[in-house]
């Protein structure tokens, strides 16, 4: 079977040389977004009502105009006046701003499979899923700042797109998740699901930048991504662990207290994310590991 594959009759053809275009990984995807439909028929209308604009014919506000709208939409009086296209909205319209902020950082390119490829996969499936749901959908990848980003837009013929840009990610550089999503934030996105991969081993912790995702209008969704080895790693001999990101070395015995110590650590870490999480009434998905993509976003789903 040739590897270049079409996801749906009016897309273009995707080019090969990625897993994330592999034919059994779209095929993935469909199926992916079969069950969101079957979990979902009937409720997306009216679902953001009550913060959100919408089609009926009471006029509610305008927003800039954005590639993938809905020309008819446009208010030409209102260009006449301005000279920007702007949108008209009304009341209950249904249109989702979601953000895929992914961790490019050196640590993402251990693990086996390495933890970007997973990253990838992830972010791969939220974005078709929500192009397919007809949302707008942008990437913006980081490391110790926010990396050149995906703009927002929506429309099936933008899953090509996607699946490419997420294929050229590269690790590099350290983590700094709240220089990356003040940066993120000084840009003004729409208020927004903001999808957020990483296996958050900052050292400045995850906590501030979240809840300013949060002070600012956005919903956080945390996608957890671990290797297997980083969970629970094989026991015996002595090692030189070196940190991928800033390149400091530690001499370690790895014997079996020194796992069960690990092990401790590691669980605790988990507790603390998943508390912080239930605490604001986020979604949190452990990716990775024993966890495989595809499970993780049914559970996402169900959530």
């Amino acid at each position: 079977m040739s590897s270049a594959v079409v996801v749906d009759a009016d897309e273009p053809r995707l080019r090969p040389g990625s897993s994330l275009l592999e034919p059994e990984f779209l095929r993935r995807l469909e199926r992916l977004k079969l069950l969101a439909r079957r979990r979902f028929r009937g409720a997306a209308s009216g679902s953001r009502r009550a913060r959100a604009k919408g089609s009926s014919a009471e006029f509610a506000d305008h927003r800039p105009y954005a590639p993938g709208d809905d020309t008819r939409r446009i208010d030409w009086n209102a260009y006449a006046r301005l000279g920007e296209l702007v949108m008209r909205l009304y009341v209950a319209e249904q249109d989702l701003a979601v953000t895929l902020l992914i961790d490019r950082s050196a640590s993402l390119g251990v693990g086996s499979p390495p933890k970007i490829d997973v990253a990838r996969r992830v972010a791969a499936a939220l974005g078709y899923l929500a192009l397919a749901q007809g949302e707008r959908v942008g990437v913006v990848p980081f490391a110790a700042g926010v990396g050149r980003p995906l703009e927002p837009g929506r429309g099936r013929a933008r899953v090509g797109k996607l699946l490419r840009y997420l294929d050229s990610v590269e690790v590099d550089g350290t983590t700094d998740l709240g220089r990356a999503v003040d940066a993120f934030l000084a840009r003004r996105p729409r208020p927004g699901l903001v999808c957020v991969l990483s296996d958050l081993l900052d050292p400045g912790g995850f906590r501030r930048p979240l809840d300013r995702l949060i002070s600012e209008g956005h919903e956080p969704a945390i996608f957890h991504i671990l290797d297997a080895e980083e969970l629970d790693p094989t026991p015996g001999g002595d090692f030189a662990l070196v940190d991928v990101e800033r390149g400091t070395r530690v001499e370690v015995s790895l014997d079996q207290h020194a796992i069960a110590a690990y092990r401790a650590r590691v669980t605790a870490f988990l507790a603390d994310v998943g508390g912080y999480a239930r605490s604001r009434g986020l979604s949190h998905v452990r990716v990775g590991g024993d966890v495989d993509f595809e499970d993780a976003l049914l559970t996402y789903l169900r959530s």
